[in-house]
Order: structure tokens, then sequence, then C-alpha cells
């Protein structure tokens, strides 16, 4: 009889220790494999977003559509989208917390949804904050945030030292100046507009930035286009990555002269 041969212990511990090492290579590669995949996906909703933003201005005479979050429009409001609200329209937008779905509803009854007909475009699939509670502990009920886009205050939304534009012939450069951002917002959904200090002597941005794909965010430009922006000082990562929210979040140098220096506004006052 032919003696059956098989692995010794040492063999197969040589061989568990190859394919935990295979492993161990092979994780953070697949990792940015699907960051970039993601990011391919979000630029895509982010660019469909942002020329739904220059359709509706090109279709009413010039008018930039409202930044900031409303429950519905009227009143000299234009909401790009609502705050997030039932079925029936009551408002789900403060401290109360609000379900994937009742944010979705806001959406649909924003300006912009004509144009897009599909709540999925506002959305990166990087963006995992609905899968908790929001992180900010003022806000802690419901799920956290599922739109992951906001237009920039200088675009008829809040201001902060400068005039914001409403009208889109008031707008120099649009190839260069952004209208969107991604923004991780910890309070449960992104409220109204995101805004940086574009003063000289500007510090700070307020909400978070988002760095869903390998510490890099996408923006959406004026002019229709939408690109991946890298961000290169550890603070800003380090203030993104912790949800920061608040003014005097400690800014990386490189990063905040870039968005102060392409931030839309009309005028300083």
């Amino acid at each position: 009889m032919k003696k059956r041969k098989g692995f010794t212990l040492i063999e197969l511990l040589v061989v568990i220790a190859i394919i935990a090492l295979l492993m161990a290579i092979i994780m953070p590669a697949l990792k940015v494999v699907k960051q970039q995949a993601s990011a391919i996906v979000c630029l895509a909703h982010l660019r469909q977003v942002t020329l739904s933003w220059y359709q509706y201005a090109d279709n009413n005479n010039g008018l930039v559509v409202g930044a900031n979050n409303r429950n519905a429009p009227g009143g000299g409001y234009y909401p790009w989208v609502c705050t997030p609200q039932t079925e029936t329209g009551s408002d789900r937008g403060g401290t109360v917390g609000s379900t994937v779905e009742e944010k979705q509803y806001g959406m649909k009854r924003g300006l912009l949804y004509p144009y897009l007909e599909a709540v999925d475009v506002f959305h990166c699939p990087g963006d995992k904050r609905f899968l908790d509670t929001p992180l900010h502990p003022s806000y802690n009920n419901g799920v956290g945030g599922w739109r992951s886009y906001s237009i920039v205050g200088g675009m008829n939304g809040e201001e902060a030292g400068y005039v914001r534009i409403e009208n889109l012939n008031k707008l120099k450069s649009p190839g260069d100046k952004y209208v969107l951002v991604e923004e991780a917002d910890p309070r449960g959904w992104n409220i109204n507009s995101w805004i940086v200090d574009p003063a000289p002597d500007g510090s700070n941005w307020i909400d978070p930035v988002a760095i869903w794909h390998n510490e890099r965010s996408n923006l959406g430009f004026a002019d229709g286009h939408a690109e991946k922006h890298r961000w290169v000082d550890e603070e800003t990562i380090e203030a993104a990555r912790e949800g920061k929210i608040n003014a005097g979040v400690k800014l990386g140098t490189k990063d905040l002269e870039y968005m102060k220096r392409n931030y839309p506004y009309e005028s300083l006052r």
C-alpha cells in the first residue's frame, strides 16, 4: 500500500501565514479601489445636481436658487431642497430627528428636484452617515445625514461678512467658482448652506467638508462641471474626520486659501 501524504502542521501554519500576509496587503488596496469607484459615481451625481442648479437659473432670468433649506418654497424663499419632513409635509428639520425617507421627502419638495426626478443623485455612495445616529450631541435623534451635498452661502445662502449673489449676472469667472461641496454635517442633515469666511484675515469655515474619497472631496462649479479636490493639510483632514463644526477649528493654510480664493460672493461688507 502506498503511504498517503499530507501537510504537516508546520506547512499548514506557513500557508495560513502567507494567506494572512496577502490579505493584509490586498485589503488596503481594495479599500482604495472601492473609494475610487464611489468617487466616480459621486462625481456623476454631483455633476447632475450642479447642472440642475445652472438650469434653474437659466430658466428663471438668472435667479439663483436659494441655498438655505426651508420647509417649503414660498414667501420669497426659493429653497433648492427643503428640510426633512413627513409625507404630509410636517417639518422634521429640528432636533427631533428624521429618517432617510423624511430627508428624501424634503429633497423632492425642493425646486431642483423637477430637473432631476431622482433622489439618489443627492447622495454619495461613500456617505455612510445614515447608518448611525448623528454625531452632534444636540442632534442625537433619528439617523445621520443622507444628502451629501450643500450649496455655498455666497450663492443666495447665508451671509457672513459678504454680500451674497442672487443673480448669475453678478458672478465672475464661473469656471473657477465652486457652488456645491461635499459636506459631512454631524447634526443629522446638512443644515442650510456651507460657509467660508473669504475676507483676507478669514481663518475658518463653519461646517466640515467630507473626505469620503481617500482624503479628497468632489466640488461642483458654477459653469456646470464637477471635479475631485485633494486636501493637503493634516489640520483640514483631522477636522473632517472628527466632524468638527465650529468657527474655532484650526484649518490648514493651503486648503483654506484655496476655498477662500474660489468662494463665490458679490462683495465683502
